[in-house]
C-alpha cells in the first residue's frame, strides 16, 4: 500500500471533518426547524429577583459613557442600567456586582473577540426579560445594530478624554475589527485618548439601544427585527460572513497599528 505523506493525510482528514461537520450541522438545522415549529426549540421562561422598570435611554447612555474610563466597555454598560435601577427599583439590584463583568473588556480580557458592550448589554437583557427566547432575539437585534450602523453616534455634552471626528461601520460584532477600522479612519493608536473616547461613546450607543428594546418590551411593543441563528442556516455553523477581514491575505501584521512604542 502506498504510504501517504503528512500533507495528504492532513488534507484528507480536513475534508472528511468538513464534510461531516456540514452533514451534522444540516441535520441539526433540520431538527431545530422542525422542533421550533412546535415549541421554539427549547426556549423557556425563568424567574429571578431583578425587576426592570422603564428608564430614560439618554440617562443610561450618559452614565455608561462616564463609567467607561474606570470600568471599560462591559461593566460600563452594566453600570448604565444598574445605577439607575438601584434608585428606581432597589431589591436585588442594590447588591448587583457591576464590576464582575469587567473581564469582558477588549473582546474578552483583551483577546479582541466579542465587543464587551454586547456582553454587558446581553447580561442586563437576560436578567430583565426572564425569557430565553426574547433575550436571544434582543441580543441578536443588538448585534445587528452594532455591526451595521456607523458609530459612535453618541455625542457627550463635554468629551471626557478627547474630541474625535470619525464614525465607522464595523460589519461585525468582533472587537478588534470594529476598533481597528475606526482607528484607521481616525488615524489614532489603540492606547490613545481618542480610541478610549470612541469606545466610551460606542458603549453609550449600545446601552441606549438595549434600553429602548427593554422599554418597548415593558410596553408590549418589542418585536424582533432579525431571525436568530440566521448564519447557521446560511453557513451550516455559528458564523459570520466577513471571514476575509482577518484571514487569507488580510491578516494584519504586528506593526499595523501604532499601539506600542518600538
Amino acid at each position: 500500500m502506498e504510504e501517504k505523506n503528512e500533507v495528504e493525510v492532513g488534507v484528507s482528514r480536513r475534508n472528511f471533518l468538513s464534510g461531516t461537520g456540514k452533514l451534522i450541522a444540516g441535520t441539526a438545522i433540520a431538527s431545530s426547524v422542525l422542533a421550533g415549529q412546535a415549541d421554539k426549540a427549547g426556549a423557556y421562561a425563568f424567574k429571578n429577583g431583578f425587576k426592570y422598570t422603564k428608564l430614560d435611554p439618554k440617562e443610561v447612555g450618559k452614565i455608561t459613557y462616564e463609567n467607561y474610563f474606570k470600568r471599560w466597555c462591559a461593566s460600563s454598560v452594566v453600570a448604565g442600567f444598574v445605577e439607575l435601577l438601584q434608585k428606581k427599583v432597589g431589591g436585588d439590584w442594590n447588591t448587583f456586582p457591576i464590576d464582575a463583568m469587567r473581564w469582558a473588556h477588549g473582546g474578552l480580557a483583551g483577546w479582541g473577540a466579542l465587543c464587551g458592550t454586547l456582553s454587558g448589554a446581553g447580561t442586563i437583557i437576560g436578567l430583565c426579560t426572564s425569557d430565553t427566547d426574547v433575550a436571544e432575539e434582543m441580543v441578536n437585534d443588538l448585534a445587528f445594530i452594532y455591526s451595521y450602523n456607523e458609530m459612535p453616534a453618541y455625542a457627550p455634552a463635554k468629551p471626557i478624554k478627547a474630541s474625535i471626528k470619525n464614525m465607522t461601520m464595523s460589519s461585525t460584532p468582533i472587537c478588534h475589527i470594529s476598533v481597528g477600522r475606526w482607528m484607521k479612519a481616525e488615524g489614532a493608536a489603540f492606547l490613545s485618548n481618542e480610541r478610549a473616547e470612541r469606545c466610551a461613546r460606542v458603549a453609550a450607543d449600545i446601552a441606549m439601544a438595549a434600553c429602548q428594546m427593554l422599554n418597548d418590551h415593558v410596553d408590549g411593543k418589542y418585536k424582533a427585527k432579525h431571525k436568530p441563528l440566521f448564519n447557521v442556516a446560511a453557513n451550516g455553523i455559528t458564523s459570520q460572513n466577513n471571514c476575509m477581514d482577518c484571514h487569507g491575505q488580510n491578516v494584519p501584521a504586528a506593526d499595523t497599528y501604532a499601539t506600542l512604542e518600538k
